[in-house]
């Protein structure tokens, strides 16, 4: 009799941030199960969905990443969308308040046509299908996409904490002018338009009306471009 033998689990930290693996080709919105050797390489499928996470993120989308149940050593669940919102939030695209829900945890937008992945959780409160907190991809997607949601955003550097460097500045959400209070990784290139959403931790728009008497929004506002360190149009 012939013994099979079973080839050794790669090393994740010898492979690209995305594993080598296309994951665009499952971004359409439909919900798609992956498995171990065929899909993506010989890795503990928690490799395989901080991969796809961080893929959704460079495409400027969401994904959400589920072990199977029955096979969870082999297979995972992947779905992909063009935002995260939590249940009652308008579309982050057009404001629109009517969204058709697809199933449980997925909806779409029927005047824009933006996907969702629909959450119950509190804007931090990011935690996995099995309770643990969420992983860093996964909390660095979801602040990622909150930011790529606002137009006219300026930042300016006020500070870091040795791990973190914090701005603040302001946007526009919907028309709305909103403040802007972020957290990025300190790296050792200079933080840019082009790496800050790989880089950012936290972040948080607050209704700018909720400042009045504390300081003129309107001047900041008025500041011009030179002003500011980070500025996305």
């Amino acid at each position: 009799m012939r013994l099979l033998r079973r080839s050794p689990p790669l090393d994740p930290a010898t492979l690209p941030d995305d594993l080598g693996v296309d994951w665009s080709q499952w971004s359409d919105g439909r919900a798609y199960r992956l498995k171990k050797k065929k899909d993506f390489p010989n890795v503990h499928p928690r490799h395989a969905r901080a991969a796809c996470e961080h893929a959704a993120l460079q495409m400027g989308k969401v994904a959400r990443t589920v072990r199977d149940r029955r096979i969870p050593d082999k297979l995972m669940w992947v779905q992909f969308a063009d935002f995260e919102i939590r249940e009652g939030e308008p579309c982050p695209r057009c404001a629109s308040r009517r969204i058709l829900r697809l199933h449980a945890g997925f909806g779409r937008c029927p005047q824009c046509h933006a996907q969702f992945l629909l959450s119950r959780e509190g804007l931090e409160d990011v935690v996995d299908e099995d309770g643990a907190a969420a992983t860093p991809a996964r909390q660095r997607t979801r602040m990622a996409q909150r930011l790529r949601a606002l137009e006219n955003v300026r930042l300016e550097r006020s500070g870091t904490t040795g791990e973190s460097e914090l701005y603040n500045g302001y946007g526009h959400r919907n028309g709305e002018l909103v403040v802007v209070l972020a957290e990025f990784d300190t790296g050792d290139e200079e933080l840019t338009p082009g790496n800050m959403y790989e880089r950012i931790k936290l972040f948080k728009a607050l209704p700018a009306r909720l400042f009045d008497g504390l300081f003129d929004v309107d001047a900041l506002a008025a500041r011009p471009d030179s002003d500011w360190d980070l500025v996305l149009d």
